[in-house]
């Protein structure tokens, strides 16, 4: 590995110099001198520290992203949401000169280690920090934006869409459809998050039309057979017709344990996901879901991000993306 010292001996001057003309810190040396630095760095294939760097800055060109890792779950990267959202962050990210840095958190206490070993410019977090979100802030005086966060912390910047009325467009369509007995299956909707307000405006919409859902309708999935959930729906004098689930992912499993169990969707079961990922319109049949722009998402994510680290006074804002209905072939029409 090429040094400062190896460097130096090449351009003849002392490591110091080098520093200073590598890390932008030219004032002192002739500009001559620091474009004849550079370019034997460049020959010599020398790779900055980045760590070192940072040090010697007080700051660095690391964005980091903190995702929960819960020991339940499988690889966070996994899930398609996860690495759309990912996917398209760190494109916008390098694209304005950082580096994105994921850092998965089994609990509150990795996260001031990460932030301030790394000595970050800026942080993203995704989802399930709201029990934590004020010591962050008072922990760390950096650029910080949430996403689908429903804190009651004041002054936090965060990027969301509207997840109640996502649960109200699975209602109605269903509905429209001429479904009653409906059932939703997802994580436990616990708190104030996500899962909790998409199961609230589903849930809304039903009263308001005057339909009913059980609360053995309303599935934890966690730790769960798909083919039991399945089974314990379908059986009985009043079967299930209709489930809105919250993710994709969970849509197409529902799709293989209606297909190992002997039922077709839609004819035996309609089914509608939530996020409208890469694949939803490509299985058989092509998946109804509620669509959230997720490229839209990560890209004002990082806009946001980058204004408050121009300008960290600017005031913290609440983006909240609208959703809408993507309707394909997972929802049979009862009516007809």
């Amino acid at each position: 590995m090429v040094t400062l010292k190896d460097i130096a001996d090449k351009a003849g001057v002392s490591s110091m110099t080098v520093s200073r003309a590598l890390n932008g810190r030219s004032k002192d040396i002739s500009q001559k001198t620091a474009e004849k630095i550079k370019k034997i760095a460049e020959e010599m294939g020398y790779i900055p520290n980045s760590s070192a760097k940072a040090l010697a800055s007080h700051s660095s060109k690391l964005i980091a992203a903190m995702l929960m890792d819960y020991p339940w779950d499988p690889n966070p990267l996994v899930d398609s949401y996860n690495s759309a959202f990912f996917g398209e962050l760190a494109r916008e990210i390098q694209k304005n000169g950082y580096d994105l840095m994921l850092h998965y958190i089994k609990d509150y206490s990795e996260v001031n280690y990460c932030l301030k070993s790394w000595k970050v410019a800026g942080a993203v977090f995704i989802g399930f920090f709201d029990d934590n979100i004020r010591q962050i802030q008072e922990d760390n005086h950096i650029p910080l934006v949430f996403t689908d966060s429903y804190s009651t912390v004041r002054r936090i910047t965060n990027v969301g869409i509207d997840d109640f009325h996502g649960g109200e467009l699975a209602a109605r369509y269903l509905l429209s459809k001429g479904h009653t007995e409906l059932a939703f299956i997802g994580p436990e909707a616990i708190g104030n998050g996500v899962i909790m307000h998409r199961l609230q405006g589903f849930c809304s919409y039903l009263r308001e039309a005057g339909v009913h859902l059980p609360p053995e309708h309303i599935i934890n999935l966690t730790g769960q057979d798909m083919k039991e959930i399945i089974k314990t729906l379908k059986k009985g004098p009043r079967p299930v017709t209709g489930i809105f689930t919250t993710a994709d992912n969970c849509a197409f499993d529902i799709y293989a344990a209606a297909h190992h169990l002997g039922y077709q969707v839609p004819e035996d079961l309609s089914v509608i996901g939530f996020d409208d990922n890469s694949m939803s319109s490509r299985v058989i049949p092509p998946l109804t879901t509620i669509r959230q722009d997720i490229c839209r998402k990560a890209r004002i994510t990082c806009e946001i991000l980058m204004k408050k680290i121009q300008d960290p006074k600017s005031p913290a804002e609440n983006i909240i993306l609208d959703v809408e209905l993507a309707e394909r072939e997972s929802v049979r029409d009862l009516s007809l």
